[in-house]
């Protein structure tokens, strides 16, 4: 007997952990966008730039990059494009093996992610004055802990360095 298609997709919506993430997803980049809209860049983008930026001066090599943003190789490059004509970002062959392709922020790249942060601050606040700090503490744990069991390998995120100016 054939489930009715409506059953089907009420189980789904009620139990699916993707649907949720999706949907969090969706608040959580539109309240990133709506802080960073001043700079013309939204939230996506910056989460690029940052993964670009944590690589410094060297760069980042592309699969090194999709593996920390969960991403393939083809859209990631299908990102980064815009954020390479916009001079925010040059992409690069190494010149120890010329197959390996490195994205390295531009001095314009840099100055947006550093020009982003009070903004992404003041989103970043939003969110956790509506969680509570513990929650989102929390969130940020089990979300790697999602994304390390799904990776099948742990992929972890930079600890943030402690700049001394008493934030």
């Amino acid at each position: 007997m054939v489930m009715d298609y409506r059953l089907a997709a009420e189980q789904m919506a009620a139990e699916c952990l993707c649907f949720r993430a999706r949907r969090v997803s969706r608040v959580l980049t539109r309240i990133y966008d709506e802080e960073l809209r001043p700079l013309g860049i939204q939230a996506t983008q910056l989460t690029l730039l940052n993964a670009v930026a944590i690589g410094g001066e060297a760069g980042a090599r592309m699969n090194r990059l999709a593996e920390i943003l969960a991403m393939d190789a083809t859209t990631l490059s299908r990102n980064l494009r815009p954020l390479a004509r916009q001079g925010l970002l040059r992409i690069e062959r190494s010149t120890r093996d010329r197959r390996v392709r490195i994205a390295r922020l531009t001095h314009a790249g840099r100055d947006r992610v550093a020009r982003a942060l009070p903004l992404w601050r003041r989103a970043q606040e939003r969110i956790e004055q509506a969680l509570g700090a513990a929650l989102a503490s929390d969130l940020r744990t089990r979300m790697d802990a999602a994304v390390e069991a799904g990776a099948g390998s742990e992929v972890s995120l930079p600890v943030p360095a402690r700049t001394g100016t008493g934030d």
